[in-house]
């Protein structure tokens, strides 16, 4: 079997431990001893973002003050960088248990995501290297679960000057639930709709004076309108915290396994050929909203992911202070995975029929990350600087190991039979090895000029290397390459509350930087193609209405991924990077509350993304999978104790499913909303998405994949505090 193929156990033997061994010697115990006076007194920096409990926490979408965009915290109206929060109780009490649900409706984002992993447009440009949790990079191939988060923090464009490669779209940070000082729990139980039943206990305890632990767990079963899909998550995430009041350490773990039936989508309809046999139109697909196209029984998709980190602070003066983080996931994913490869039957020329491949997967990916940084302050008479000097080690290996196999037969377009056949036993397809490090050495300098004026100034130097093995062709290949990534930027206050910003940033993409690995029997050059990079020209202006309550964002920006690899009309092979694409838009967001116990939430965003150079297919077209215009608005009364309601509206635009633009998904506009009684110890929800029960497609990985949106479905939550 496929699965039974485990990573090397002097691998996991000689890794495991020595992440253990970093994290431990982080621990603040053996600095007691060169404590001096000054140091005793001086107060813990505030770099750590904490979240806030209760009613008004969970209503309220506005966040006290953000990490991601600076890697300190600051007050949203000092960013020039458009930045957006969810709150994740509130996707939550909808039912929400991913980063898909969790990212629905927010500005500037499409979801492209499939069963096996999260994927998503940021401002027209993909995301898959751009994921991370609490800072530290998490790009590997999964479905990332929420039981153990308290929020999600979106910066828009470039952020390669703290994070490294990306592709320039911008990063989608997890913030993780952290041990505080109050004791608290919470246990819940959800049912509803598609025999959906979980149960989650959040618990909070002080242990005594300096330290405190917390323990999150849960599991769930969910089912869904579309046959035969069905899973189960279950999670398990404790955290222990020391603060003395000048320093800190946090110790967290996660182990989190996600099983289902893959759900790949269904086919569209093929109503065009060339004399060739190639596609040259589509429709939507003709098959009912419940169809499955996978075999029944046998498919599934195992996720299981372990997660060590460690922060410590140790505060060198009043203004000084020096942070280590450590950071070990570890992915094991298996597959055994049936879904329709083409649309019809080439031979024969049958529209009616679908062909479909078999593939068995055994991948196994690890991240180690470590940071080194250095904060503080510098206070002059006519200006004060709040510095930061980082350097990162990275080392991430990724095993894919991959059998295919012929599926007998093919199935109806419009009616398949999704019972398991006698399939031609999976051979081994891909056997790989891909292992990456990198180093990087960055700075930023946040300036203060006084009341109305404060400057960002950012770069960070990366050296990335990728070595790739082929263990079937026993083949292998290795490049580096290096990059420097600026970003910088002013906001100006000329009228207390409303903040005109502006800004530059950009970022950078290695070959083989993004899904780990590169090819190497790649024919041409292809493999010693430079970065491709991006940049980002931003102006906006943030502002506070209603004496501070509400908040508001307007924002413009054209955003370039250039340098990108476009090949050559007659050699086969070669490639030049000449290529770009460039995405234009507007967007406006707005949160906080409108009256006593009336908060709003939501955006919009029109934008432009389109190929401006490539090859003469593709010159001209829509990018793939991002909808011209897209957002959110939500309405909630959300007093303390008593009755709360929601409602609010999610509007998707029309998308192309593929780069030649033969197929576009319909825009759609889903009504949301929920109703609940709230206790001092107690809390029941009934929430409901699509209450117009209206049809409509989630998304979409290519024309043989697409995604249908669920009907109407209902989620009953129970929770009490304790």
């Amino acid at each position: 079997m496929p699965g039974s193929h485990p990573v090397p156990p002097s691998f996991r033997l000689n890794t495991l431990p020595a992440a253990l061994c970093a994290a431990c010697l982080s621990m603040p115990l053996p600095l007691y001893a060169a404590d001096s006076e000054e140091a005793e007194s001086a107060p813990l920096p505030v770099i750590e973002v904490s979240g806030q409990r209760g009613a008004r926490a969970l209503h309220d979408p506005r966040p006290g003050s953000l990490a991601t965009a600076t890697r300190t915290a600051s007050a949203p109206e000092d960013l020039p960088q458009t930045i957006s929060s969810v709150n994740v109780a509130q996707v939550a009490s909808y039912g929400g248990r991913d980063l898909a649900a969790a990212l629905a409706g927010v500005p500037g984002i499409s979801n492209v995501s499939d069963t096996r992993f999260d994927a998503f447009r940021i401002r027209g440009f993909s995301s898959a290297g751009d994921v991370l949790l609490d800072g530290m990079r998490d790009d590997a191939q999964y479905i990332r679960g929420l039981g153990n988060i308290e929020r999600i923090e979106i910066l828009k464009g470039p952020a390669a000057v703290l994070y490294g490669r990306g592709s320039g779209g911008g990063v989608i940070n997890r913030i993780s639930k952290q041990p505080g000082r109050d004791a608290f729990g919470e246990v819940s139980a959800t049912t509803g709709s598609y025999g959906r039943l979980g149960a989650a206990l959040d618990l909070n305890r002080p242990l005594g004076e300096e330290w405190a632990m917390r323990i999150n767990t849960g599991r769930e079963h969910t089912g869904s309108f579309r046959d035969e899909v069905s899973g189960v998550r279950q999670y398990f995430s404790p955290a222990l915290k020391w603060e003395s009041g000048r320093d800190s350490w946090l110790l967290q773990f996660d182990v989190e396994e996600y099983d289902r039936v893959p759900d790949r989508g269904m086919p569209a309809r093929v109503t065009a050929l060339s004399a060739t046999g190639r596609a040259l139109a589509y429709a939507l697909p003709p098959a009912a909203p419940q169809s499955f196209f996978g075999a029944a029984g046998r498919d599934f998709i195992r996720d299981t992911t372990m997660g060590l980190r460690s922060s410590f602070i140790r505060a060198l003066s009043t203004d000084w202070s020096v942070r280590h983080s450590i950071s070990l996931l570890d992915l094991a994913s298996d597959f055994d995975n049936t879904f329709a490869s083409q649309a019809y039957i080439s031979r024969t020329r049958d529209l009616t029929q679908v062909q479909r491949s078999r593939f068995q997967q055994n991948l196994q990916q690890r991240n180690l990350q470590t940071n080194l940084e250095l904060l503080g302050k510098i206070n002059t008479p006519f200006m004060s600087h709040e510095l930061l000097l980082g350097t990162e080690y990275g080392w991430q290996k990724r095993e894919p190991r991959l059998w295919s196999g012929s599926v007998a037969g093919t199935v109806s377009l419009v009616a398949p039979d999704n019972r398991a056949g006698n399939d031609a036993q999976p051979q081994p397809w891909q056997m790989n090895y891909h292992r990456a490090r990198n180093l990087g050495l960055y700075a930023q300098d946040q300036i203060n000029l006084g009341a109305q004026w404060k400057l960002l100034a950012g770069a960070r130097w990366d050296r990335f290397e990728i070595e790739s093995r082929n263990q079937l062709a026993k083949l292998g290949i290795e490049r580096g390459s290096n990059a420097l990534s600026p970003r910088v930027g002013a906001v100006w206050e000329p009228i207390a509350g409303h903040h005109l910003y502006l800004s530059y940033s950009k970022n950078f993409a290695p070959v083989g930087g993004d899904l780990i690995g590169i090819t190497p029997d790649a024919k041409g050059n292809v493999n010693d193609l430079g970065p491709q990079y991006s940049r980002q020209y931003e102006a906006g202006i943030k502002s506070d209405w209603l004496g501070g309550k509400l908040s508001t964002t307007l924002a413009w920006f054209q955003l370039d991924l250039y340098n990108r690899s476009v090949a050559d009309p007659v050699r086969p092979g070669v490639f030049y990077q000449t290529g770009l694409e460039r995405n234009r838009g507007v967007e406006l967001s707005l949160a906080g509350e409108v009256a006593r116990n009336w908060f709003i939430r939501g955006g919009l965003t029109q934008q432009n993304a389109k190929v401006l150079q490539a090859e003469p297919q593709f010159t001209g077209k829509r990018s793939t999978g991002v909808s011209g215009r897209g957002g959110s608005l939500f309405l909630a009364y959300a007093p303390p104790l008593g009755w709360f309601a929601e409602t609010g509206l999610i509007y998707e635009g029309a998308r192309y499913v593929d780069r030649d633009n033969l197929l576009e998904l319909p825009a759609y506009t889903r009504w949301d909303g929920k109703l609940g009684y709230r206790l001092s110890t107690a809390e029941y929800t009934l929430a409901a998405t699509n209450l117009g029960n209206r049809s409509y497609y989630a998304s979409a990985t290519g024309v043989t994949q697409i995604v249908p949106g669920a009907p109407r479905s209902l989620v009953l939550t129970a929770a009490y505090r304790f």
